[in-house]
């Protein structure tokens, strides 16, 4: 029994639009984007030696090495069908954010504020934020299959903790993450809605050999 609907799919694709769109169109707004430097340096000045390692370790949670990773221990656990979901999801998610990369040339924020960065250079675009994609469309389906409230309220945190981190090691800005987290969103939207309607519908059809 899962904790969430699937019904409202339209809704959250609908929110995760207006992100999306939001945050694209904020790069056109100068006083938005100096707003936007300013959050996250403050946020990246909220954090200490300490808090640098932990993010620094696990800020990889949106990677395509955690949706191949997410994925093997479900399969492992027996519950393949979600393991499916979420390799599917992730991989389209991180599809999806590559090719926005193409469209949008924002430079990171280590390369145009000299931010501070904790990881490796990343490559392509600042916006919009693939990890918040691929976490966010992950967090999406798992959260919705969760066997209990609270199961999908940590999903959903872990999800948004992930957008935090990119901005926090240095390599997004807010509005890359906002950003990404409404692809995310979409795109987990999508996959709980009308992609598992079709995909239930196809395995119903009675087949004749």
């Amino acid at each position: 029994m899962t904790t969430r609907s699937s019904g409202g799919w339209f809704g959250r694709a609908l929110l995760g639009g207006a992100l999306l769109g939001g945050a694209w169109a904020s790069l056109k707004r100068p006083e938005v984007q100096r707003l936007d430097v300013r959050a996250g340096d403050a946020l990246r000045h909220a954090g200490s030696a300490t808090v640098d390692r932990a993010v620094t370790a696990t800020t990889d949670l949106g990677s395509v090495y955690a949706v191949a990773g997410a994925a093997a221990v479900l399969a492992a656990a027996g519950r393949r069908r979600q393991a499916l979901d979420v390799l599917g999801v992730g991989l389209v998610a991180w599809t999806a954010g590559q090719a926005s990369k193409t469209r949008v040339r924002r430079q990171r924020p280590y390369e145009a504020d000299g931010v501070r960065r904790l990881v490796r250079p990343p490559t392509g675009s600042s916006f919009p934020s693939g990890h918040a994609a691929v976490g966010t469309a992950m967090a999406t389906v798992l959260a919705d299959g969760a066997r209990s409230p609270l199961a999908a309220g940590v999903l959903d945190v872990l999800g948004a903790y992930v957008a935090a981190s990119r901005v926090y090691v240095g390599v997004h800005y807010p509005t890359d993450v906002i950003g990404g987290a409404g692809l995310g969103l979409v795109v987990g939207s999508l996959w709980r809605g009308p992609v598992a309607k079709i995909g239930r519908a196809v395995v119903s059809l009675p087949f004749r050999l």
